[in-house]
């Protein structure tokens, strides 16, 4: 009895101690592949060099513990392993801004700020916003350049019946809604995606916006991608390439749309209906319009060029500012900003609700500035713009076969070339663009 309470022991310590040490192999050798955690770090990756002075101050033990603390063997296993457990037993999310909401939706906390109108900047303050906007918006269209203010759908606002309870928060003025009243009464050129994924919430064949992400879904940037090309070919009078969507595959969520689940770095996925993914291509067609397009956006531009592939529907030097930011993440210098609004046809904000409280993110003031305090432009370079639009206008009308129509019967009437007619109709285009 005693030689088996003895072995037991054995067995209990030889446990014990694997339970210390596997860990700390793991951590110098790797031997089990674990996956790395989502999302921004603060680990430090650099052992800290003793001194007296690092020492004695405490910085040394401090840097060496976060160290210890931040490699040891398994770390990324049991964060998440702690991460499901408050899930799912308490509906804790241990991601920055996120929370969990009724069966299982998962929202971005600035977004419910934004449903709630908690982040509301006052009507004068959006008014003088707007004010900017017009100035900015009827410059750019008497160089014939199209303005255009894209509103990215809220997740609050499309599944408010989701939205956690525990959340109990009047609902008072809001960005949203004053931008909305006050983009119908100007003119500029506008998408509310909003209005237009609720409309069609119970309408789509596909989900518009996901369970277990925070922007449009796949399927949903590929709709807007679609809508945005052909309002575009609407105002400029313009063909552009067609977007061919080869095929539309459904499967389990993946890249934006689990994006939000991603970041909480869970052990076991998430549920969630069956999504869509549309394969598209745009046609090359040297015959069709593709307009340079400088956008300034947030983070919704990543999915109308992974649901869309939209930069393939525009000229190959269009830009996109993340934040008003280049691609090295720096502010583009005034010379930068005005030179790549004189070569682009369309600028484009793109904005979600909740973003709505720093539009523009400086975009706006600098271009307005600009704008200010700038002369009439070259003429040379006017004379190019007008001729490059003309130019185009003529391609268009060529190819709308109800308005090649009424140019050609209004050619036999005035006797003139169907040429001349189609060149005329271009010009009054133009001029009625700029009287707008």
């Amino acid at each position: 009895m005693q030689n088996s309470a003895a072995k037991y022991r054995s067995i209990l310590y030889a446990i014990l101690i694997a339970c210390l040490f596997v860990p700390l192999l793991q951590s110098h050798t790797g031997f089990i592949k674990l996956h790395k955690l989502n999302g921004a770090t603060d680990a430090v990756d650099t052992v800290p060099v003793f001194s007296a002075k690092n020492w004695f101050d405490g910085t040394y033990q401090a840097q060496k513990e976060k160290i210890i603390n931040d490699s040891f063997g398994f770390r990324s296993a049991f964060v998440k392993l702690h991460n499901e457990v408050d899930y799912d037993l308490f509906n804790l999310a241990h991601a920055e801004f996120i929370v969990g909401g009724k069966n299982g939706y998962l929202f971005e906390t600035h977004y419910i700020d934004g449903y709630y109108g908690t982040d509301f900047l006052g009507k004068e303050n959006i008014e003088q916003t707007m004010d900017k906007l017009q100035f900015i918006n009827d410059t750019l269209a008497k160089l014939n350049k199209t303005l255009l203010l894209v509103i990215a759908p809220s997740k609050a606002l499309y599944y408010p019946e989701y939205m956690p309870d525990r959340i109990n928060t009047t609902k008072g003025h809001t960005n949203y809604d004053t931008y909305l009243d006050l983009l119908k009464k100007s003119n500029i050129h506008y998408i509310d995606f909003n209005s237009y994924f609720i409309a069609n919430k119970n309408k789509s064949k596909y989900p518009l916006e996901p369970k277990n992400g925070v922007h449009w879904s796949m399927y949903g940037a590929a709709v807007a991608g679609d809508s945005l090309v052909k309002y575009l070919e609407a105002v400029r009078h313009i063909t552009m390439p067609k977007a061919i969507w080869k095929s539309i595959a459904l499967h389990r969520d993946s890249l934006f749309d689990i994006d939000v689940e991603n970041s909480m770095n869970l052990l076991f996925r998430l549920k969630s209906p069956l999504m869509a993914y549309p394969d598209i291509a745009f046609e090359h067609d040297t015959t069709k319009t593709r307009p340079k397009m400088l956008s300034v956006g947030d983070s919704f531009y990543w999915g109308l060029d992974a649901g869309y592939d939209i930069k393939n529907g525009f000229s190959a030097d269009s830009r996109f500012w993340y934040y008003y930011k280049r691609p090295d993440h720096i502010q583009p210098t005034k010379d930068e900003l005005k030179d790549e609004i004189e070569k682009s046809d369309v600028v484009m904000l793109l904005v979600t609700t909740p973003n709505l409280a720093t539009v523009g993110w400086g975009f706006i003031n600098d271009t307005y500035d600009m704008f200010k305090g700038t002369n009439a432009m070259p003429k040379k370079q006017a004379d190019s713009i007008y001729n490059s639009r003309l130019s185009a206008l003529r391609v268009y009308i060529r190819n709308d076969k109800n308005w090649l129509a009424k140019v050609a019967e209004g050619a036999r009437k005035d006797g003139i070339p169907l040429d001349s007619a189609i060149t005329l109709n271009a010009k009054w285009v133009i001029e009625h663009e700029k009287k707008k």
